[in-house]
């Protein structure tokens, strides 16, 4: 069917509901007017931001009905004074600070988080780049050592290494990637499975298990290579997101160095001051 099914349409009225369907039209199109009340062409496009990744992406006609549905019921709500309940009003309230809180931090990233800043960032990275070496390897993650020498054991009978995580390993993204760790280097290892990892040649699997804090692994080398800088179209999106994050973190320090703070515990009383720091994010 071409509509948007009833409990669709409820979630999307009960949670102002996500694959988006694509509006080229201006966005102060007027699509629908409700008593008198405009419909914008960009309410539609909220409400599909909002879907539920499983309702897919709703046919224009459907999401319409759905925003018309949501004017009257907001409209029913100011006939009856509604923004006038207290919880109606605290929850307005909230809304307000978290929407004014996050425009004010989302304006102070975007101004300091530039292109420029990016492609700066990047060129000290690759000035400070220096080439490492690296694995690709795999792994099994088991309790004991004894379970670790019976996976050695199927693989020297011929048992493929990948196949056999799925199926042996405790590590549960291995479960999925048949043990793949993909590439690392020495320093991103705890020190026994690095040493371990390190000392195979690609194709080599561990001959003893290999103890470490999480359990025992039986360890396959895939390859070995040199770290190379990756490009900068291919870099800027973490640099932009670290750049981001270093910028609001240094932001919230910023305001709480300024900040004149009393804290109390659930009882009133007076707690300790504490340094003007901001919390870790």
């Amino acid at each position: 069917m071409n509509k948007l099914s009833a409990r669709g349409q409820a979630l999307v009225l009960a949670f102002g509901l996500a694959a988006a369907p694509a509006f080229a039209a201006d966005k102060n199109t007027v699509v629908a007017v409700v008593n008198g009340s405009e419909v914008h062409l960009s309410q539609m496009e909220e409400l599909a931001r909002q879907l539920p990744p499983a309702l897919g992406q709703p046919p224009y006609d459907a999401l319409l009905e759905v925003a018309i549905n949501n004017e009257l019921v907001y409209q029913q709500a100011k006939k009856e004074k509604l923004e006038t309940d207290p919880e109606v009003k605290a929850a307005l309230k909230q809304a307000e600070t978290t929407l004014m809180r996050q425009a004010w931090m989302a304006h102070r990233v975007r101004a300091a988080v530039s292109d420029d800043a990016i492609r700066a960032r990047y060129d000290e990275l690759a000035k400070a780049f220096v080439p490492a070496e690296e694995v690709h390897a795999r792994h099994i993650l088991v309790d004991s050592e004894d379970a670790a020498k019976a996976v050695i054991a199927e693989l020297n009978k011929g048992a493929d290494f990948a196949e056999l995580a799925r199926t042996r390993t405790k590590d549960p993204s291995g479960t999925q990637t048949g043990g793949d760790l993909g590439y690392f280097t020495q320093k991103d290892m705890v020190p026994e499975f690095a040493a371990a990892a390190f000392a195979l040649q690609p194709g080599q699997v561990s001959k003893t298990p290999v103890k470490t804090q999480f359990g025992w692994h039986v360890i396959k080398v895939e390859d070995r290579r040199m770290s190379q800088l990756p490009p900068f179209e291919q870099a800027k999106g973490r640099i932009g997101q670290q750049l981001a994050e270093q910028v609001a973190q240094q932001t919230l320090t910023d305001l709480r160095e300024k900040a004149k703070v009393k804290r109390f515990g659930p009882d009133g009383a007076a707690l300790p001051d504490k340094p003007a720091q901001a919390p870790q994010q």
